[in-house]
């Protein structure tokens, strides 16, 4: 069951994106291709002991076997002949109540989604009073599991999802801008009206039930918060060569996009390279014809196509191809600044990959995710604070605004986490952290207090303490504890008794610190060659 936290934290996202009775709604059962046939079926003299059956047993099902039995009865009366492929799944919903419910799913067996092939979502709360407030808790329940079923699939375009509460009926839609829906529905006024719902649900068509048609895909994506990016390649024949990124925004051009044209342009080496990009809908378009109280916000999905394609750099196969790929990714900083003009602002984990074809010419680390990028041409007077929890350098933590030596400090912090946490399989701070001791010191590096976390790094990088960071490396980073030290002091020199934080700026400076965190790595790699 969910926790009150949670629901409350869903309850706030929705507050002021929620509609009910919205106007307009049933234009998606209306004059489509496929309402005749319902009605067709409906009314045939032959099946209407079979639909007044099905009307009248609907509200009284009480176990899951009496579900399947009436869904196998419902799907021969509409699907038998014309739709053998939709496939229709309940499952019971384990809550406090001694009222039976249960999850519906209608799907289909052609269709190869990202995660799955429920194209419409359902529960049925057996005895249940209609919803009276989307404050409710039984609501937040219900929009939970849809919400689950449609963030599965983040290219997806809207969700189909309805809910069944003693003889009542209302019918919703999640996209990625809300919820809303046709509001409560009395079907003692209309018997017929489930059933002419319901097989509306499964005779529409995957774009109308709101699947991205452009995804063909027979395995996963990599799925974030409203993004999903896909290996891709130019037919089914060939190995995949590219990165298709769809992801969902406010209705404006997004930085990143914007940051790869310019990178793109400036000949910035070892980044992201922009292929072609498109806007594929908005919400506005989605529910073009529904009459809404207020404005909400509109958003757009976009496609954008990059290469290379490549594996996140936690999963480097030895020490040697590691060093290989920041001495790259040292270069490619280097790049960004010098030719882009451009400070990439997050150097993290998760966004440092590495390529899986490369040559003598180009970039064995690849840097990624240019959301919170800086192109210095255009720079605000006033920068906001941003960069990855664990990895952001002492000056932003002391509000300094950004520069080159911010993110060259936060690849060294790359670096210290890989060696210490050892760990292959997570991107995100915390996460590593679960798999250390409490008492790491990279424990303090992670926290909203950013003075504390500020405090902490200052002592970890002085000399003294920089020893105890040294002692927490893995067995397997050990052999590198001497590039750790060349890197710390080249980045954290000790001037005035202390270590020097802040940026020179002077061009020989800058040269300087690319050049010897560069020729670092570089010594390294020839040492394990040796």
């Amino acid at each position: 069951m969910s926790t009150e936290p949670a629901l409350q934290s869903l309850q706030n996202k929705l507050k002021e994106n929620c509609y009910r009775d919205v106007g307009g709604f049933f234009r998606y059962f209306e004059d489509q291709s496929w309402s005749a046939t319902v009605q067709n079926i409906l009314h045939r003299p032959e099946t209407a002991d079979l639909v007044e059956e099905l009307s009248a047993s609907l509200w009284d099902l009480r176990r899951l076997d009496a579900m399947d039995e009436w869904f196998a009865t419902f799907q021969s009366l509409f699907f038998a002949a014309d739709h053998p492929t939709v496939r229709l799944r309940s499952e019971p919903i384990i809550t406090s109540s001694s009222s039976y419910q249960a999850s519906i799913h209608i799907g289909s067996h052609h269709f190869s989604a990202a995660s799955g092939s429920t194209r419409i979502y359902g529960e049925y709360h057996h005895g249940a009073a209609p919803i009276s407030s989307t404050d409710d808790d039984d609501f937040l329940r219900f929009a939970e599991r849809a919400l689950r079923v449609f963030n599965a699939q983040p290219a997806r375009y809207f969700l189909h999802a309805f809910l069944i509460r003693g003889k009542t009926l209302e019918l919703w839609v999640f996209d990625r801008s809300g919820a809303y829906s046709s509001g409560v529905l009395d079907i003692a006024r209309d018997p017929n009206l489930p059933l002419r719902v319901l097989a509306g649900y499964g005779m529409m068509s995957d774009q109308e039930s709101g699947m991205n048609m452009l995804i063909k895909s027979l395995g996963p994506g990599d799925v974030g918060r409203g993004t999903v990016c896909f290996a891709a390649s130019a037919s089914a024949a060939t190995e995949p060569t590219i990165v298709v990124k769809f992801s969902w925004r406010v209705d404006t051009t997004p930085v990143e996009l914007r940051v790869l044209e310019r990178a793109r342009d400036r000949k910035v080496w070892g980044v992201l390279r922009l292929l072609e990009c498109k806007d594929l809908v908005n919400v506005a378009d989605l529910r073009h014809a529904l009459d809404f109280p207020r404005l909400y916000v509109n958003r757009t999905l976009s496609c954008v196509i990059t290469e290379p394609l490549g594996r996140p750099i936690r999963q480097f196969v030895s020490l040697y191809e590691l060093l290989e790929v920041f001495r790259d990714l040292v270069k490619a900083l280097k790049s960004l600044y010098i030719d882009g003009s451009i400070l990439h602002r997050d150097i993290a984990i998760k966004n440092l990959v590495i390529a899986t074809k490369y040559n003598e010419d180009t970039s064995k680390g690849i840097l990624i995710d240019f959301d919170l990028a800086l192109d210095l041409d255009e720079a605000p007077a006033v920068q906001q604070m941003v960069g990855s929890d664990g990895f952001m350098a002492i000056g932003i933590l002391s509000g300094q605004p950004h520069t080159y030596r911010h993110d060259l400090e936060s690849l060294f912090y790359v670096f210290l986490w890989l060696a210490i946490g050892n760990d292959c399989e997570h991107d995100h701070a915390h996460e590593i952290l679960q798999t250390l001791p409490k008492t790491s010191r990279l424990w303090k590096w992670c926290s909203m207090d950013f003075n504390d976390v500020r405090q902490a790094k200052v002592a970890d990088m002085s000399p003294d303490g920089f020893e105890h960071i040294l002692n927490e490396f893995s067995a397997r980073f050990a052999p590198l504890c001497g590039l750790a030290t060349e890197l710390h002091r080249l980045i954290f020199p000790i001037r005035d008794g202390g270590i020097f934080t802040k940026t020179e700026t002077d061009q020989a400076a800058v040269e300087r610190l690319y050049q010897g965190i560069g020729d670092a790595f570089n010594h390294s790699i020839l040492a394990l060659k040796d």
